[in-house]
Parts: C-alpha cells; sequence; structure tokens
C-alpha cells in the first residue's frame, strides 16, 4: 500500500481504510483517532440494518461471515425469489430480471467474492433502482461496478503509455468490455433502421457498426479502473477486496491519448475547450465543490508531494468575507451545515485572495476542506507557442505545456553560486499547489523584480509540482503506414518524458485532409516522407514538424444542420461570462452568440439536434499542419492532459461518462434495445413497425401520457412494449409468427406465485430450495456466460427454423430440461417444494412423500378455491 514518501508525516487519520487499525494506532501512540473531526462516511446505497426477526438468515461477521448451513450463494437466489413470489411491484421486478440478463454477470469468472451475496444483490439493484428510469443511468452504474469490471476483464487494465514508461514495452490495453458494451450492451453488431431491421450496404450486406480499430480505441478509455479502498460494513472477509462500491479511475494508469469515435470524430467532440473556460470559472455559475472532511487531500486530481501532516504549508483558506465561503459553509443558527457537493446557481464577486486565482484546487472553510470539480472540458494536443516545464529539479522529467492553461507554478530566478540558475516561488503566492498560465507567471515573478528562466532548482517554501520556464519547446509527430500519429516533444532538457519522447509507441488516428507522408521504404507507392518535408523513422513511418492554425467556419447566420455537422468545438453557456461578452443574433432554429459584435473564431452557436440536446458550438476549427507542405488533420481533443502531474480522476470520468453517451446517442440503440427488450416481454419475432413504435418511445422518452420526456426513458418504453397494439391487438392471436415461448424461470415463479405459495414450519425465508440451475439450468445471478442462457438470434429447428423465426428460449427446451420442469410442477401441487418424487426442495428425505403430507416441505401451494361447472 502506498501511504507516501521517505520522512514524511502522516496523520493516522489520512491512513488508507486497511491501514487504519487499533493495532496501528497503539504502535505509533496515536492521539489523534479521537475527538472531534469532519470525517465524510459513505455506506451503501439504501443500506438497512439486518432484521432479527428473520432468525438465522443472516450474516455472522466475526469468524465465518454466514451461520446458516447452506451454500452462501444460495443467499442471494432466496432474496429473488421472495421478492419474485411477494413483492407488490412486479413489473418492475420483471423489468430488472430481464434487464440483468442483458448485463449478464458470470459467476464461476469471479476469482474474489464469487459466492457471496451482498455484492451480487448490489449489482441486481442497479436494475431495480432504474428499471423505470433512464437507460444512461444503468450503463454508467454498470461500468462502474466491480462485479463487471472482473466479469469482462478490464479492471486494473493499464494504458500502454504507462507500461511503455514504466516496463519499456507496449501492450494493448483490455479489450474485452468495449467490445460487449457496443455488442451486447448498446448498438449491436450491425447498423439497424428505426425499425429494428438491418442496413445493407450497395451489395445487399449489412453494415457493420463497429470494427476491431473502434474496440482497441474505447479500450483506451476503460483503463485505470481499480477498486475503491476496502472498508467495513458489509460481506467481505477479504481486507484487500471491495466488490460493492464502485470503481475509481486512478489517472496514473489511464490513457492520455485522443480516442476516435464511431462516426468519424473523437470523444471529445462537442466538448468545450479547456483554454475557453471563463476567467475564475470557480466563482461562476455552475462550478461545483466537493467536500473532502477535515483532510485536504484531493480526490478529483493529484497534488504531488501533498504534506501528510496538518495539511500544506499554505492552503486556500477562504476570507471571512467571502461569499463563497458563506455558500459553503451553509449557516443555520450559526453552525455550518456542510454539504457533500455544492453548486453556484450564479456568478459572484471574488474576495481578496480568490481574486489572485486562475483556478481554485482545494479550499479551506472553517476547519472543513472542499475540492473545486472543474467542468468537463478537453484540451487539443496540438499547439503552437509550447513552453517547457519541469519540477523543481530540473534532472527529473520534462514535457511541454499549452502557454494558455493554468499547467504550473512560477519560478523566478536569480543568479546562483558558479552561475548555477536557481529560482523561487513568487512570494505573494495563494497556496502550495497553485497553477497558473505562462503569461500570469511572468507577471508574478515581474512583481518580485525577477524574471523566468530554464532554471536548474527551485527552492524555498511551496515548490510541489510543475514550475515553467522561458524555454520553447518544439512539437513534431510520428506518422506510421497507416496514417495514425504519435506526439513528440522536443526540448531543452536532459530527460523527455517517456510519453512524448521519440521512442514512444502512442499512436493515436487523426482525420487528414487527404494523403499523409509515407515512408516509401515502407510500402510501395510512398512519398517519401512527404517529398522530403519529413525524415524517414529507421523502424518505419515519418518524422514531421508541425504548426497550428486556427479559423472561423462561419461568417454569417448557418442552419441547424451546418452548425451540428462542420462544427466540433463545444462552448461554454454564454451566460457564465461577463454581460457584455456576447450580443445574441437569432436565426431559424439557430442563436449565435457575437463576441465584438461580430462573427468570428469566438462566435458561439445555440441549437437542438435530433435527439432533443441543447448543444453550444465554437465557431471555430484548428487544423495540424505539417511545415512547409500540404499535408494537414484536424487538431484533436483529448480529456486528459498530457502532463502526468495533471492527469486527474475528474476528466477521465469525463471521458468515460462521454463514451457512454456516445453510444447511447448512437442511431443504433433505440432500435436495438427496443428490439431485445420486446423479445423478452412480448414476441421473438416482433414486426417492424411495433419495434419503430417502441424505439420512438426510448428516443422521446413518452408514450402517451407516460415517460419523463427524456431520451432512454425506460418508464415509456416498457409502455409501449405492454400497450402498443404490437403486443395488444387481438388479430395477433391468429398470427403464427406472434409470440415466444416462457423461460422456464418465469414459468415456474407464475405456477408458484399463482398458486398462492405459502411457507411452511414457521419459515420467514424461502432458503431451502433446490437450486434451479441444476433443475431447469436458469436462475437469477448464475448466468452461465455473458450472452446470458440464451442468444437473440437463436433459431431452433423445425418449423419454425424453416420460416427463418428466432426463438431465444427454445435453446432451454431440450428433453431433460422439459422433464425437470414438469417434475418440480407437478411436485409442488402434490408435496410443496420438497425432494419428493424430482421436485425443487432439497434434502434426501422423500420417506414423507404421500399427496397433501407437507411435513418436510418448506412452503406448499395454498390455493384451493372450487370451480362450479
Amino acid at each position: 500500500t502506498k501511504i507516501g514518501r521517505l520522512g514524511d508525516t502522516i496523520m493516522f487519520k489520512d491512513l488508507p481504510n486497511n491501514m487504519r487499525l487499533a493495532k496501528v494506532a497503539n504502535r505509533f501512540n496515536d492521539k489523534t483517532s479521537q475527538g472531534q473531526s469532519y470525517v465524510v462516511v459513505c455506506g451503501s446505497r439504501n443500506e438497512v440494518a439486518n432484521d432479527p426477526s428473520l432468525g438465522d438468515f443472516g450474516f455472522e461477521i466475526i469468524e465465518h461471515f454466514q451461520n446458516v448451513d447452506i451454500n452462501p450463494a444460495a443467499h442471494r437466489e432466496s432474496v429473488f425469489f421472495m421478492i419474485a413470489l411477494e413483492a407488490r411491484d412486479q413489473l418492475r421486478q420483471l423489468m430488472a430480471w430481464q434487464l440483468s440478463q442483458l448485463f449478464a454477470i458470470v459467476p464461476l469468472v469471479l476469482t474474489g467474492g464469487w459466492d457471496h451475496t451482498e455484492n451480487f444483490l448490489n449489482y441486481y439493484d442497479i436494475f431495480v433502482r432504474h428499471g423505470f428510469g433512464n437507460f444512461v443511468n444503468i450503463l454508467r452504474e454498470v461500468t462502474f461496478n466491480p462485479l463487471m469490471a472482473e466479469n469482462l476483464t478490464f479492471q486494473d487494465s493499464k494504458s500502454g503509455s504507462y507500461l511503455f514508461e514504466t516496463t519499456g514495452s507496449y501492450t494493448h490495453a483490455d479489450e474485452n468490455y468495449a467490445r460487449e458494451l457496443m455488442q451486447l450492451f448498446t448498438i449491436g453488431v450491425f447498423l439497424l433502421n428505426d425499425d429494428g431491421t438491418k442496413m445493407l450496404n450497395e451489395n445487399g450486406e449489412p453494415i457493420p457498426t463497429f470494427s476491431n480499430d473502434e474496440v482497441m480505441s474505447f479500450a483506451r478509455v476503460f483503463t485505470g479502473f481499480v477498486q475503491s479502498q476496502p472498508r467495513g460494513n458489509f460481506e467481505e472477509n477479504d481486507s484487500s477486496w471491495n466488490a460493492i462500491d464502485e470503481l475509481i479511475v486512478d489517472p496514473i494508469y489511464h490513457d492520455k491519448f485522443p480516442k476516435h469515435d464511431l462516426t468519424g470524430g473523437y470523444i471529445g467532440d462537442g466538448y468545450p475547450l479547456c483554454v475557453d473556460l471563463p476567467s475564475r470559472m470557480f466563482l461562476r455559475k455552475g462550478a461545483t465543490y466537493r467536500l473532502l472532511g477535515d483532510s485536504p487531500r484531493p480526490h478529483a486530481f493529484i497534488d504531488e508531494g501533498t504534506p501528510m501532516n496538518d495539511g500544506p504549508a499554505r492552503v486556500f483558506e477562504l476570507g471571512e468575507n467571502s461569499r463563497l465561503r458563506e455558500i459553503l459553509c451553509n449557516s443555520v443558527n450559526g453552525s455550518c451545515q456542510f454539504q457533500m457537493t455544492v453548486t453556484l446557481d450564479s456568478n459572484i464577486e471574488c474576495d481578496t485572495k480568490e481574486c489572485q486565482v486562475d483556478e481554485a484546487r482545494v479550499l479551506k472553510v472553517h476547519d472543513v476542506y472542499y475540492e473545486y470539480i472543474r467542468p468537463p472540458c478537453v484540451e487539443q494536443v496540438f499547439f503552437n507557442d509550447s513552453k517547457k516545464v519541469t519540477y523543481k529539479n530540473s534532472f527529473r522529467h520534462s514535457s511541454c505545456a499549452n502557454p494558455l492553461l493554468p499547467h504550473a507554478a512560477e519560478a523566478c530566478c536569480t543568479e546562483g553560486n558558479g552561475g548555477t540558475l536557481t529560482a523561487t516561488r513568487y512570494t505573494e503566492y495563494v497556496f502550495d499547489h497553485e497553477r497558473v498560465n505562462f503569461s500570469a507567471a511572468n507577471v508574478r515573478c515581474s512583481r518580485d523584480g525577477l524574471s523566468q528562466c530554464d532554471f536548474n532548482f527551485v527552492q524555498g517554501d511551496g515548490v510541489v509540482g510543475l514550475h515553467w520556464t522561458n524555454s520553447a519547446c518544439q512539437i513534431a509527430i510520428k506518422v506510421n503506414p497507416e496514417g495514425k500519429v504519435a506526439i513528440v516533444y522536443e526540448a531543452m532538457a536532459n530527460i523527455i518524458h517517456p510519453n512524448v519522447h521519440k521512442d514512444n509507441m502512442n499512436y493515436f488516428k487523426v482525420y487528414w485532409n487527404g494523403d499523409f507522408p509515407r515512408n516509401s521504404l515502407d510500402e510501395n507507392g510512398g512519398n517519401s516522407c512527404g517529398n522530403g518535408e519529413c525524415s524517414p523513422l529507421e523502424d518505419g513511418g515519418c518524422f514531421c514538424y508541425i504548426e497550428v492554425d486556427e479559423e472561423a467556419v462561419f461568417s454569417k447566420m448557418p442552419r441547424t444542420d451546418e452548425v451540428l455537422s462542420k462544427l466540433y468545438i463545444g462552448a461554454y453557456d454564454p451566460l457564465t461570462y461577463n454581460d457584455d461578452m456576447f450580443s445574441k443574433e437569432f436565426g431559424e432554429g439557430v442563436i449565435a452568440y457575437l463576441a465584438g459584435g461580430a462573427y468570428s473564431s469566438s462566435t458561439v452557436f445555440e441549437v437542438e439536434d435530433s435527439f432533443g440536446r441543447v448543444r453550444l458550438m465554437k465557431n471555430s476549427i484548428e487544423t495540424v499542419r505539417v511545415k512547409n507542405s500540404e499535408y494537414s488533420f484536424r487538431n484533436a481533443p483529448s480529456f486528459m492532459s498530457l502532463l502526468n502531474e495533471e492527469s486527474a480522476e475528474r476528466d477521465a470520468l469525463n471521458e468515460v461518462n462521454a463514451l457512454v453517451d456516445h453510444l447511447l446517442y448512437h442511431q443504433n440503440t433505440a432500435p436495438f434495445i427496443a428490439s431485445r427488450l420486446i423479445q423478452r416481454f412480448a414476441t421473438s419475432n416482433p414486426d417492424p413497425i411495433y419495434v419503430s413504435s417502441v424505439a420512438k418511445s426510448f428516443r422521446t422518452g413518452k408514450y402517451g401520457s407516460l415517460g419523463s420526456g427524456k431520451y432512454g426513458d425506460l418508464a415509456a418504453t416498457v409502455s409501449a412494449i405492454l400497450l402498443d397494439p404490437g403486443s395488444q391487438s387481438a388479430v395477433l392471436d391468429a398470427d403464427p409468427y406472434h409470440g415466444s415461448i416462457r423461460e422456464p424461470l418465469t414459468k415456474a415463479l407464475h405456477v408458484l406465485r399463482s398458486m398462492e405459495i405459502k411457507l411452511e414450519n414457521g419459515k420467514k425465508v424461502l432458503e431451502n430450495h433446490f437450486p434451479f440451475t441444476e433443475r431447469i439450468f436458469q436462475m437469477a445471478h448464475s448466468f452461465p456466460s455473458v450472452f446470458s442462457f440464451f442468444l437473440p438470434e437463436n433459431i431452433p429447428s423445425g418449423r419454425p427454423g424453416e420460416a427463418e423465426l428466432t426463438s431465444p428460449e427454445a435453446m432451454l427446451t431440450d428433453m431433460p430440461k422439459i422433464i425437470n420442469m414438469l417434475n418440480g410442477l407437478f411436485s409442488a401441487i402434490k408435496y410443496g417444494v420438497s425432494r419428493c418424487n424430482n421436485g425443487f426442495g432439497r434434502g434426501d428425505n422423500e420417506s414423507n412423500c404421500q399427496e397433501g403430507n407437507f411435513t418436510d416441505a418448506v412452503a406448499r401451494l395454498s390455493f384451493d378455491s372450487q370451480f362450479s361447472d
């Protein structure tokens, strides 16, 4: 476990959870773990206390964790049975069951906790919670669930750039989840029309939705996912394991380079540029703060060298007259009522030290700390006028930084002994980990009568992280035979960071405007690396220097479709800027916000896209040009900074959410999910008109008066499935193509529930059932593969197969399974849920197997209504 550097002083309260033990406190005579403190403690979602009235159905956490004599995995099955048989919200529970089959977890591939209960119920609750909610919430929670991460092997996946940096070898990221997220969870494998039929190319062939190139690109998004720290109060006796809490993303392991998408763009297109943030965004509408407690350690980003004593030597403490301090304190009767998350609903004025800060990080309010969560934004990976940044000791890695971004601290220089350049920080800097842009750093140094330089060492207080130098950087690219590029930084430095060193292998896709430089040694028909404007590389490809141009796209009011097709850079809400920043001009479906009253690259257009989303787009395009040549491509955005020091979990989370949104709003998602859910609820071979109606409800979030009106609304979707004429029309009974085979589990549950199953012998929980997996080969939490129990496109043998009809459930209708089902149902009717005559119960005692004798049954069917002739 990493706890700090040799020589650091560490408070007991700042230790990782698995080290904050009584024996550790006693060993080091800790006194600080007692008394009042502000510690943020989180439990599981919807966590409740155990119910002692349920008897021995529970957990004993001291020694064995379970104090019942059956397989602990059966606990989760008992919970499923009791809810399926007794819950009043049966449609929600059925929706959760069907969704769980789309997002299947395979217990036998899990190495930790596969035989547990709580972690599986925690996962299943995602579908109960959001069964009538929004599909995007399911995608996000599934993505961050530890069971899914282990199931599809992206937990602990590390980026190729990190492995190259630490081992010298390059390995591609794990591709499993990236592939299944598309194939099984969102868009499927072929492009679809709105009615669920396959789109065909000019040769009459289905068109794939993605290639392995996109899988590899998206796989890099799912790097850096690691488990949250272990904690108490959940079912786990392994102190190193946490399969309950959401995964976190370690930005050091997360891939930092641009990722191309499915539509000829990038994950990050449509997001505003970080350089376009309004000044002091932390005081403007929409600024968000998250409570840290009494520790200044941030969660959203990295502060290298954070002192682990009482806090940094100089912290950003808000003044008594600060409006921001007043909002964060949230005083009631003179006492602060700190909230977990605070978002500003309007711009506020700065106070004293706040007016000197470019970007806030951690702020102190009384004795409590908040961290500032910057709005989602992207950096263009290529930029002009780059400057070298380095650590306090120039013998560490150096890199290049965009001078317009607050990426480093100032380093103000004086002449040292022997002509060695030493530097200090500005005497009035606000807090240790403060960042400023290059221009602000120059101003700060000039106030101290000093200037920036290419220093050898920075001394004094507050010396942590990166510092600006006045040394210029050169940005270049390597172009491989496929046209992908890798970024190379050149600077006057002893060591360039491996991620951007000339030997790096971090290639990513760019969109060339025509041809690109090709090494004639790599292929016939090469162009001598751009007719000699680039240099050939010994191991293949070309090395080129670049420059960046920016220009306005429109000089007059465009149409909505032009804005959406020709602009790639997003913009911030114009209302967050000063009131006199923009003037408005109205077009047909377009609002133009003009800076300075004229169309320019700073103009912002507001439009609504086909999904009903309001989009703010900047009237700008940036083009990267190979110097002295005709070769060029569009600049590529990235959520992650290429500077390790600026890598932040905040930005990695934004990138993951952007990919989820990209797939959610793909043209395929609505008809794909509609088709899958119709198969689960209504018919195996839905009519295209029916699919189109359900897909429309998914898109609009409405079916009649039902639904929230938001894209991805599942209440509207399931309403359309159940109420649309495609499932309700009386003529469907005569249609041989309509309907489906009922899956074995819901068939058995339907009989037990409709026949009014009643627990026997004082039982309160149906815990002694026979595992259905072994009898009918279907049970909750017991999926055999990520494809669930059956394939949606399964075509059975016989007449249905000859008619090319699909029947997923037919995969579970071979003779042994049918006989087991009939035996179990007949046994339940005659003897209750018991072992008698191969019933659904447990045990070997069949001596009491007499019809109507329920002595050995855990439950019986109590329905006894009489029917008249």
